[in-house]
């Protein structure tokens, strides 16, 4: 069986939408989300999907990996020359439009687009793609949290797990699994603005859950 890790997307190139992005357009980000909510499918237009980097030194470096409001990651064009290569859950890639601020004499002047192509990696697995039946019941325990809202420390995973996929993501975490083979590619092509860390490894001030995984 493949061995699985956790990959999180650094916030040092992070972006919001642009000022003026029109949110009731019929194709923007948010109608996107409303037509998966709603048809639990992938809709046949293609979303106007755009973002920012911000200015903030600190978060404004353009690397493969764009932390923002894009569903579910903003990709590279060779970062998704790679994903491509393995099993994915169902999923979209859509062009995303990124700018950078530019300035003149130190204050902002414009956002000029980025001369790279970047995709929205977009999949689901709640609405589209529902893997509830992964997970082992008997053997999850669940608690509720403060907001009346499921957790586990720990999830099962039973017989129907897919153990081909290369890529994942599971009711009561908050975490995206990446095949060990998958994760060496992208280090191999020095992927930039992402982590990897052993499943459980990393916990959070902030209760972001990471749970134990058993494959049984």
């Amino acid at each position: 069986m493949k061995k699985y890790y956790v990959l999180e997307v650094s916030d040092e190139s992070a972006a919001e939408f642009p000022d003026g992005y029109n949110y009731n357009d019929k194709h923007s980000s948010s109608a996107l989300r409303s037509y998966i909510h709603e048809n639990r499918d992938f809709p046949s237009f293609i979303p106007k999907l755009s973002q920012t980097i911000y200015d903030d030194p600190e978060f404004n470096k353009l690397n493969d990996f764009i932390f923002g409001p894009i569903e579910k990651f903003c990709v590279s064009r060779r970062v998704k020359e790679v994903l491509e290569q393995f099993n994915l859950p169902k999923h979209k890639f859509y062009p995303v439009d990124v700018f950078m601020p530019t300035k003149f004499l130190g204050i902002i002047k414009t956002q000029k687009k980025v001369n790279a192509q970047y995709f929205a990696f977009n999949f689901d697995f709640f609405y589209i793609t529902n893997n509830e039946h992964w997970i082992n019941y008997e053997k999850t325990e669940l608690k509720k949290d403060h907001l009346g809202i499921n957790q586990t420390e720990h999830i099962f995973l039973n017989k129907n797990f897919d153990k081909s996929l290369d890529f994942f993501e599971l009711r009561y975490s908050w975490m995206t699994y990446v095949s060990e083979e998958l994760m060496n590619k992208l280090i191999e092509i020095g992927a930039t603005g992402l982590m990897f860390s052993e499943i459980n490894e990393r916990q959070y001030k902030v209760k972001r859950p990471n749970p134990k995984i058993t494959w049984e």
